[in-house]
């Protein structure tokens, strides 16, 4: 009996990484929620950034079985900006806090002015 050995078939195109979708997504999440409700992106751009260092992972190491690089780069991107707008409004709140407490503060112990009859 004679063993037929079937011609291997060509590997398809490669598939889009999911992981690189997600961190897209994520990451144009953060940057809208940051504008529109201050504070609350901070979460969705941790995992922007997570998913797209690793959907790059899985990318440069798939050998060609897996695309998405730019959406992974694009959600890299977009997850470090929205990090960043978050960092610098807690900074403005943190300061403003800080100035009105100490203004608060001044004004309480403050001598008052003397009245002239």
């Amino acid at each position: 009996m004679t063993q037929t050995t079937s011609p291997m078939l060509p590997p398809g195109p490669p598939r889009t990484s999911g992981l690189a979708v997600a961190s897209l997504v994520l990451g144009i999440t953060s940057i809208v929620a940051l504008t529109c409700c201050c504070g609350t992106g901070f979460i969705p751009a941790i995992l922007a950034v997570v998913f797209g260092h690793v959907a790059r992972h899985q990318i440069k190491h798939s050998q060609g079985r897996l695309d998405g690089g730019g959406l992974a780069i694009a959600g890299l991107v977009c997850g470090y900006v929205g990090l960043a707008w978050q960092v610098l409004v807690s900074l403005m709140v943190l300061a403003a806090l800080l100035i009105s407490a100490a203004a608060e503060h001044s004004h309480r112990h403050a001598p008052y002015p003397y009245r002239r009859l």
